[in-house]
């Protein structure tokens, strides 16, 4: 296989273009190429295709993501310490989906230093053992949540995708072959048992969704989940108290209210919400959007809005 050809099955992993098997085996050979010379100087391409490789990676079964982990774990132990005179680094700013397709262009370039050479970050700021260390970070910081707290944030794949699905549900054009009612029934039953600080963003996310008339005619058991989940975090939230003056108000569109959301639903995506404000242009302060107080309002007023969809009493009202 040319090192073309390499890259090529990388980025066709990533994009799931080939039989899952397949897939684990690159991504293994990748993670054992590295792990034979972490400190070698071809380390950054096998870090890099590691880190491409992570939107199946973070999903695969098996051994796959512990081997991965361990691999650029070796990495970071290898180059930690090392300090340079670059102000900037690839990685610090582009999210998961830029990378995607930046990578393959990047390591094909890097390959041939006589060739025309594209980026905006030097070759030199792309081989950089702080950058190499940096990626290595994020693939370790998303397989094994808090074993890389320096990582640059990033969005989970499968939350990017869970992104674009409800955001094309909710504006009226789901993808073709999408399920609309099991969408909306894994919303409702996430959380039944989310608790923590992802719990507030899957609460706005499913917020979002009884905006959205078809939520109520999606399917009963789609319902069913969001109330019984709605009615879930209600429960948990029963007694909780905090000291804010006010909350802030939702977005006005369910899309800015689902992307809010899915941002807030774990670590990476908190982080990125952080950086960049993610899906709004004057973003929302975090700490009082991940209050319990404010979790719990936004609950008890999503299950009020979602039976009113069907026409059912919400709680207080006599028959």
């Amino acid at each position: 296989m040319t090192y073309d050809e390499l890259v090529r099955s990388w980025s066709d992993t990533a994009h799931d273009r080939l039989p899952g098997d397949d897939q684990d085996r690159i991504v293994l050979d990748c993670a054992r190429q590295l792990t034979d010379d972490p400190a070698g100087e071809s380390a950054y391409r096998w870090v890099f295709g590691l880190a491409l490789m992570l939107p199946h990676t973070e999903l695969a079964g098996g051994d796959v993501p512990e081997v991965v982990a361990d691999a650029v774990r070796a990495v970071r132990r290898e180059r930690a310490g090392q300090v340079c005179a670059h102000r900037e680094h690839p990685g610090e700013e582009e999210d998961g989906e830029d990378l995607l397709y930046l990578f393959p262009d990047v390591l094909l370039m890097l390959a041939d230093p006589d060739g025309t050479w594209v980026d905006n970050y030097t070759q030199e700021q792309w081989l950089c053992p702080v950058t190499v260390d940096r990626f290595a970070a994020m693939v370790l910081q998303t397989l094994e949540p808090g074993a890389a707290p320096d990582a640059p944030p990033l969005l989970p794949f499968a939350a990017q995708r869970e992104l674009d699905s409800l955001t094309a549900i909710v504006e009226g054009y789901p993808a073709p072959g999408t399920d609309v009612a099991e969408e909306v029934r894994a919303v409702g039953q996430g959380l039944r048992w989310q608790r923590g600080a992802d719990l507030a963003g899957q609460v706005i996310t499913a917020a979002a969704l009884t905006w959205w008339e078809g939520t109520a005619l999606s399917s009963d058991a789609a319902y069913e989940a969001l109330v019984q989940g709605f009615e879930a975090v209600l429960d948990a939230t029963a007694d909780v108290e905090c000291a804010h003056d006010a909350h802030p108000a939702l977005p006005r569109w369910a899309t800015a209210a689902v992307c809010l959301g899915i941002h807030l639903s774990s670590p990476g995506g908190r982080g990125v919400y952080e950086r960049r404000g993610a899906c709004l242009k004057e973003p929302l302060p975090l700490e009082p959007l991940l209050c319990p107080v404010f979790t719990s309002s936004v609950a008890r007023d999503s299950l009020d809005r979602l039976r009113a969809l069907r026409a059912e009493p919400v709680q207080g009202e006599q028959d």
